[in-house]
C-alpha cells in the first residue's frame, strides 16, 4: 500500500501533484507548465547488497541501505524535469544513464523524490552540499562528464528517512530554491 499521507508542494504557484497508473504501479507525476527546467533527487532504497554493471563504469558494488541520486532537467520534452521524472519512475526504458543500471536492478526502487523548478543548473550545487552528509560509493556516477569536480551525483547516506528528508530540503532552501518533496 502507498502512504499518500506526505506530499509537500510548498507555496509554489501553478503545481498539482497526482497519481496515475503506470505499468500495474502508481507512480507520482508532477504536473506543471510544459517543458519546465530544474533540479531533482532521487532517494533510492537498494534493499539487499547488490552488484551491478554500469555502462562504462564497469561493475560496482552497493551496500543495501538509502541513496541520493541529483540530476538536472535543463531541456524540453524528455529532457525537461518532467520528462526525466517520468523516465527514472518508468519500468520500461533502455539503460542509458549510469542511473538508469542502478534503478533496473530489481533490488532497487525509488521511494521519493525532492525536485525544485530552476532555470540555473544547480545539480552541481546540490551535490555539493550534500557530500558531507553522505558516503561515494562509485566515483564519477551521474558525473562523467562533470565540469566542476563532482566526485559522484550518488550518496550513499546513513542517516534514518525522516533525516535524509529534512537534509535535502534543507539543501535546496539553502541555495534558495523551492523543493517539493513527494514520497512513495
Amino acid at each position: 500500500m502507498i502512504d499518500y499521507s506526505y506530499a509537500e508542494t510548498g507555496n509554489i504557484p501553478n503545481k498539482l501533484i497526482c497519481f496515475l497508473p503506470i505499468n500495474h504501479r502508481l507512480v507520482t507525476i508532477m504536473i506543471t507548465k510544459p517543458d519546465t527546467r530544474g533540479v531533482y533527487s532521487l532517494l533510492i532504497e537498494i534493499t539487499r547488497g547488490t552488484r551491478i554493471q554500469v555502462g562504462g563504469l564497469g561493475i560496482i558494488k552497493l551496500p543495501a541501505g538509502y541513496y541520493v541520486y541529483t540530476g538536472s532537467a535543463m531541456g524540453k520534452g524528455s529532457s525537461s524535469l518532467e520528462g526525466r521524472i517520468k523516465r527514472h519512475l518508468s519500468d520500461k526504458k533502455n539503460n542509458f544513464w549510469h542511473i538508469d543500471y542502478l534503478l533496473a536492478d530489481s533490488n532497487s526502487k525509488i521511494i521519493g523524490v525532492i525536485f525544485a523548478e530552476t532555470l540555473k543548473n544547480r545539480e552541481h550545487d546540490v551535490v555539493r552540499e550534500l557530500k558531507n552528509q553522505g558516503e561515494v560509493i562509485c566515483k564519477k556516477f551521474g558525473a562523467s562528464d562533470c565540469k566542476r569536480d563532482c566526485v559522484s551525483h550518488l550518496l550513499y547516506v546513513r542517516q534514518s528517512l525522516s533525516e535524509i528528508l529534512d537534509i535535502i530540503r534543507e539543501t535546496y532552501k539553502k541555495l534558495n530554491l523551492e523543493p517539493i518533496t513527494i514520497i512513495f
